[in-house]
């Protein structure tokens, strides 16, 4: 490798440095120099090398190092911030010199960060030739979660390093600003927001929003400088008459010692998507103008001898009452829009933002959003998770739900190894939307937004999702497919006999609750088929008049099991019995020697063959019989099902799949003339199968299926679509395919679709519904 191009060294002011410096102003002595010494291990590190963009690359973690500082991080933050790429891009730099000069945190930090970002550029290599890169691209994404549940400044120090990187991203190919900007917008905005930091989490949102969208972030951005004098003129004005009222009210400056007022912008992003999601145009957003009113409250007089805690809780109540009384003054101001009043005080966000919105009628007749907050709220609002190192105080709700979905990071850490499964399992069930619900005491819940009240119960404990029958909220019946709102009280009603029902996966959102209820449904079918292969041993044992319970005793068994399946455990013979693997004649010789003798001294009948090896037409290995053999039409099986073989009178063995109705009843009834069947392993056939695809029912649903899969050059036969009462639409899709693989492959496809939530296989025309 080429040793890099030296090159003069930079005037320190063009690095950022006297930014950072002017930052940490207000930091001792002793922490400004630990800056200063991580800078020059830093510049010194990255000596002659330049980014892109031509700059020298010591810019990039100084900024790093600006954003940190301007989010009121920790010192050991800033240190991580200036030294995150040293490791990873310098020959000669170890982590054991950065815990040695720096100390052990910062290690874990840049540690943290190192191995994400190996992980990234391999993945972004990767990308570029080959399909796996995305693969690697969700295990950089996981490894950096679940680092993020040691240190959660890992996380923020990778926030600030990202939003520095979408500020630099013009110098990217477009193909590399594309994949950046979309996994900005599904991760690290989220992310940001999850964590309560908004000043990154919009700015990211603008950022990647102009990448993805260029025409629509550039026709925006137009429409709203054309008018912008004209706005803030309107805003000025309105600041003016607010602080003149503020001022002149009795009450408020005997509470505050500062009322900070000013105009707020929305976001290009928070516009375009509400214009989206409402379909309104530009002129019906009423909070385009918006005023922020932030109150410092004075220093609370307590008694001597309070303890901290409730002189936190008296200091949280007097903010409130401040923040009510301004509210009723902007009230008396200005007229107040019907339904247009927002208490995130009572009711926080669930990242723990608090603040009154309430939206006016101003004097010149425009609608205007007015925010109001204290000081500690707002800083919250502001920097979310890192308030943590401004404030000593914080809401301990908000803290109570970090720390709640951080477990959750580690719960799904734990129950997830497929690294794609993982990131989408957090992508919907923690950095999506959230809703607050309470329980009937009063117990905040935070779940993604569109659940119900299956998702609920689940998340409250299984045991009562297991057994919910109803559900009130705010103290009305609701169907249990009911979405939820913020602030709804819900309460479940059960009964010990309920059990799930299917139909619930339709409607459950979270990946727990549907992972549960499915876990259910496996566990009933796996009883089912315990019971059904031992009814089928003791059937056959019975015909035999054979001691059926001497025959079935635990030892017994347990040694059968051990020389036909390889385990001790009876359940897993039963299993193979229902499943086909084994037929009860195949048990029954090896539990009485009587039986082999018997089956040894009866002549070979009509249709036996000496040589089981042979495959049957249809590619189909049937055991014990060279006779034709027939794939069923009630179930077609294809291949890769599971099979087995009934032998027919006059017509050759028909094979079925082992789930097929018929050939349940038929081992039921005649396990005898059932045998034991399997594919052989020549070249695949094609074979006609139907799919029912279920979601519940949206404007371009059916576009959306066939879209996806003509993207895969895959062209359905037939197609039929339908929509229940309930409005849970169907489509029937036909296709000739060549065996299991290729059917999951095709299913796999079709779920990609937003909203399907089940692609089932079908009998064929429909009649009736089979696993696959």
């Amino acid at each position: 490798m080429l040793p890099p191009v030296q090159v003069p060294p930079q005037p320190e002011s063009e690095h950022g440095m006297e930014q950072l410096r002017l930052l940490l102003a207000s930091r001792s002595v002793q922490e400004r120099e630990r800056v200063e010494q991580a800078y020059v291990f830093a510049r010194d590190a990255h000596a002659g090398v330049n980014r892109k963009s031509g700059e020298p690359y010591i810019t990039h973690p100084v900024a790093v190092a600006v954003i940190l500082a301007k989010l009121g991080m920790d010192t050991d933050s800033l240190l991580a911030g200036l030294l995150h790429d040293t490791v990873e891009d310098v020959d000669g730099v170890t982590f054991e010199q950065i815990e040695e000069q720096f100390g052990p945190d910062v290690r874990r930090i840049v540690e943290g960060e190192t191995k994400v970002s190996k992980l990234s550029k391999q993945g972004s290599q990767q990308a570029e030739v080959r399909d796996t890169g995305r693969d690697i691209q969700a295990e950089n994404l996981r490894q950096m979660l679940i680092a993020m549940t040691g240190d959660i400044r890992i996380i923020v120090v990778k926030l600030a390093d990202r939003l520095h990187n979408m500020r630099t991203l013009g110098s990217m190919k477009p193909e590399k600003q594309q994949r950046i900007a979309r996994e900005t917008m599904e991760i690290f905005a989220p992310l940001a927001h999850r964590l309560g930091i908004g000043r990154i989490k919009w700015e990211l949102e603008d950022l990647a929003f102009r990448y993805l969208q260029p025409d629509a972030y550039a026709y925006l951005q137009s429409r709203l400088r054309t008018r912008q004098e004209e706005r803030d003129a309107l805003i000025q004005r309105a600041v003016l008459q607010l602080r003149e009222g503020l001022e002149d009210d009795l009450e408020l400056p005997e509470w505050v010692r500062d009322i900070d007022i000013s105009g707020r912008s929305k976001h290009l992003w928070s516009i375009h998507n509400k214009m989206q999601k409402e379909g309104k145009t530009l002129e019906q957003i009423f909070d385009l103008l918006a005023i922020r009113v932030i109150l410092t409250p004075k220093e609370l007089v307590v008694p001597p001898g309070t303890d901290e805690k409730r002189r936190e809780r008296a200091e949280e109540t007097r903010e409130k009452r401040i923040c009510y009384h301004t509210v009723s003054i902007v009230h008396s101001m200005w007229t107040p829009l019907p339904g247009r009043f927002k208490d995130y005080i009572a009711v926080p966000k669930p990242n723990g933002y608090q603040s009154l919105h309430t939206t006016v009628i101003s004097q010149s007749g425009q609608p205007i959003e007015v925010q109001i907050r204290s000081r500690r709220m707002h800083e919250v609002a502001e920097y979310g998770v890192a308030a943590h190192w401004m404030y000593k105080q914080g809401s301990t709700l908000a803290q109570r739900d970090r720390e709640n979905w951080i477990s959750q990071l580690r719960e799904l850490q734990d129950e997830i190894n497929d690294a794609s499964d993982y990131l989408d399992a957090v992508k919907t069930d923690i950095l999506s939307q959230r809703v607050r619900v309470f329980t009937p005491k009063g117990l905040a819940i935070s779940l993604p937004v569109g659940s119900t009240p299956i998702d609920f119960a689940y998340h409250i404990h299984t045991r009562i999702g297991e057994t919910t029958v109803g559900a009130r909220v705010n103290g009305s019946i609701v169907p249990l497919s009911h979405k939820l709102d913020n602030g709804d009280m819900v309460e479940i009603v059960t009964s010990k006999n309920s059990k799930p029902s299917q139909g619930w996966l339709n409607f459950a959102v979270t990946r727990s609750a549907r992972a549960k209820i499915r876990h259910h449904f496996r566990q009933q079918e796996r009883e089912e088929a315990l019971e059904r292969g031992h009814d089928l041993l003791e059937r056959y044992l019975r015909k035999r008049h054979l001691p059926v319970r001497q025959l079935m005793r635990t030892k017994l068994l347990e040694e059968v099991t051990q020389k036909l399946v390889g385990t001790r455990n009876p359940d897993d013979l039963y299993l193979a019995l229902h499943a086909g693997k084994l037929t009860p004649s195949a048990v029954g010789k090896v539990l009485s020697p009587s039986l082999a003798q018997e089956a040894a001294a009866v002549s070979v009948p009509r249709g036996r063959g000496p040589s089981p090896q042979t495959p049957a037409p249809g590619g189909v290995y049937v055991e014990g019989f060279s006779t034709n053999t027939k794939l069923s039409q009630c179930c077609h099986p294809i291949r890769g099902d599971q099979i087995m073989g009934y032998l027919t009178r006059g017509r050759g063995v028909s094979v079925h799949r082992i789930d097929c109705p018929n050939m349940i009843r038929l081992l039921k009834d005649e396990p005898e003339r059932c045998v034991a069947a399997s594919w052989d392993s020549g070249t695949p056939g094609g074979t006609i199968v139907d799919l029912d695809v279920v979601a519940p029912d949206r404007s371009g649903l059916l576009a959306d299926v066939l879209g996806v899969l003509a993207a895969e050059k895959r062209s359905p036969m037939k197609v039929e679509a339908g929509v229940n009462a309930d409005s849970t639409a169907h489509i029937h899709l036909r296709f000739a395919v060549t065996g299991q693989t290729d059917l999951e492959g095709l299913k796999s496809v079709i779920r990609r679709v937003p909203g399907v939530t089940d692609v089932l296989r079908l009998g064929r025309g429909g009649r009736g519904r089979a696993s696959a």
